[in-house]
């Protein structure tokens, strides 16, 4: 009943998955579409606002030097210069201005020719002979921009004509021929994919274009666009050949429309290919999901079920569980290989328990071995050599010998704590004492008094410290045992003013102590020894490592790493 429910529950949370990627992919689909539309319509207006911008470069640059040559005085004064010269000095005026304007169509890309009209005696000069130009010149009453004949032109009158003027004022007409080109090469300018065209609407009537354009767009430019100064109206038109979004700007210098289109649904093509794909995808994942489900239920989740069930036995600690039950296909061979391998790890972890405590007992036995008889026989010495003369000496000696030996008869490594083992150094520290002038300082934390720690790890430690430190220099008398907690380790110093040692021994200690095997001789096995109990209990963090001190001598600092993940907790791993 329970594993119809739990799989009713998940072909729930598959259906309702499915929906929430059907609906946020929906959602997102027309987030891209309005953005990219958006996108696209801010792309268009940008291309038209720079295609009319340089359009203005080409209108001023035009209208400039029309009026330039309206008030240029070789210009103003031909006419009454004419009357004056013969007909020689007068034609040579009239080549120089002609010299003048035809100059100027050289650095004028988009001119094609410059004409002066003199309407009083009908004088004409116009660059590259264009006769054209001196029948619309004829006509010419007002001042500006004009479309003639399919032609833009500028016209400029002179003189600079006042608000109210009769056409019989007018004395000549400067004009400027634009080239058809100079526009329609402006609106590529205004298009920003091979899906958009645009073209100029003169009057609602001129059609000027590059390319071929929709005439239904085109009469529906007509009826939509408004001289609307300074902003880009937008309107859509939908047809059979698909969606599209025009936008028409009003151009008031030459009463014309610049108008351009851009077909969205080419833009949507891959959204809706991607659309139709992941649709049928989801289709697809629904039926092969619901097929896997079926199968993982007949055939897996009950296996599934047992071998998770079996696990947590074992990480409860029943390492005698098995599974009796037969299975098909490969979980009967993984249920053979997790019977195997719990046996195993059954068989490994009484071996290592009975290693372990085989291990502690020899290491614990070789230690005491190693200290107990070169102390002792350097106390008796002392005791034959006092016993005469000072018996009060002798007695305090007994008395802290016996301490000395009681504790570590009775020494059990389940029961080793930190005040229990500076204890051990305090005895010692006194007896050697009392055999020659030293002064000792115990520092110990109050909350590390109890906390437990490996036997037999300081006294090796205080004994380096006398041997190879205080007897090797003459005065020395002074050593320091101080227990520190710092961050993820608990440090033990000990330090003497003894001989010290310079940077090449450390070093020479220091590969000794990392050495896989302990040192030929007694000189530098106990550190050693010390050094790899640490890196066996407290993990490869843990060991020794030394420095010179301010007194002279060689602090050596046992680093005991706490991190439980590195085998850093000696209560757990000691008492096991």
């Amino acid at each position: 009943m329970n594993r119809r429910i739990t799989m009713k529950r998940f072909l729930y949370f598959f259906v309702f998955f499915l929906l929430l990627t059907l609906s946020l992919f929906y959602w997102l689909n027309n987030i891209s579409s309005r953005t990219l539309q958006k996108n696209l319509i801010r792309s268009s207006m940008n291309q038209m606002d720079y295609a009319e911008s340089m359009l203005n470069n080409v209108f001023s640059e035009a209208s400039l030097y029309g009026i330039q040559y309206t008030v240029e005085d070789r210009v103003r004064l031909y006419y009454r210069e004419k009357h004056s010269l013969d007909n020689y000095d007068a034609q040579m005026k009239k080549n120089e201005i002609n010299n003048r304007i035809s100059n100027s169509l050289l650095s004028i890309q988009s001119v094609d020719s410059i004409g002066i009209f003199w309407k009083k005696d009908g004088d004409f000069i116009s660059t590259r002979n264009d006769s054209s130009l001196l029948a619309v010149l004829k006509d010419v009453t007002s001042q500006g921009w004009k479309f003639v004949d399919g032609k833009l032109y500028y016209f400029s009158l002179s003189p600079i004509m006042k608000p109210e003027y009769q056409p019989s004022d007018i004395q000549y007409v400067v004009g400027i021929k634009l080239k058809t080109e100079a526009l329609t090469d402006l609106l590529s300018k205004a298009v920003n994919s091979d899906s958009s065209r645009a073209f100029f609407l003169a009057n609602k009537n001129l059609l000027i274009n590059d390319k071929p354009v929709d005439k239904a767009i085109v009469e529906k430019a007509k009826l939509s666009v408004a001289p609307n100064y300074g902003t880009i109206m937008k309107f859509d038109y939908y047809s059979k050949k698909g969606d599209y979004y025009i936008l028409s700007k009003y151009l008031p210098q030459i009463n014309t429309y610049l108008v351009t289109y851009t077909r969205v649904s080419d833009f949507l093509v891959p959204l809706n290919h991607t659309r139709q794909v992941f649709f049928m995808g989801i289709a697809a994942i629904f039926l092969i999901g619901l097929i896997i489900i079926l199968i993982f239920y007949r055939n897996f989740y009950r296996s599934v079920h047992i071998l998770n069930k079996k696990f947590l036995r074992v990480e409860q600690g029943h390492y005698n569980t098995r599974i009796t039950t037969s299975a098909n296909g490969e979980f009967n061979q993984l249920f053979r290989s997790f019977n195997h391998m719990i046996a195993q790890t059954q068989s490994l972890f009484a071996s290592l328990k009975l290693e372990t405590a085989l291990r502690k007992t020899a290491e614990f036995k070789q230690l005491q071995a190693q200290i107990n008889p070169h102390f002792l026989y350097n106390t008796l010495f002392y005791i034959i050599s006092v016993a005469r003369t000072s018996p009060e000496s002798v007695e305090r000696m007994g008395k802290h010998l016996a301490e000395y030996y009681r504790y570590m008869t009775k020494l059990d490594s389940s029961k080793i704590t930190f005040g229990t083992e500076l204890k051990l150094a305090e005895h010692y520290l006194i007896i050697i004492s009392l055999c020659k002038d030293l002064e000792y300082d115990i520092q110990l934390p109050p909350e590390l008094d109890s906390f437990p720690i490996m036997p037999l790890i300081i006294q090796p430690m205080l004994e380096n410290a006398v041997q190879h430190g205080i007897e090797s220099r003459i005065g020395a008398h002074r050593i320091s045992v101080v227990v520190e907690k710092r961050e993820n380790e608990l440090q033990i110093k000990i330090s003497d003013d003894g001989k010290g040692m310079d940077s090449g021994v450390v070093r020479f200690l220091r590969d000794q102590l990392d050495a896989d095997q302990a040192p030929v001789g007694t000189r530098g096995t106990g550190l050693w020894n010390v050094n790899q109990r640490l890196k066996n209990v407290y993990g490869k963090a843990s060991g020794l490592s030394f420095f010179r001190n301010d007194w002279g001598g060689i602090t050596i600092t046992a680093h005991l790493h706490l991190n439980q993940s590195e085998g850093g907790n000696y209560a757990i791993i000691d008492r096991g």
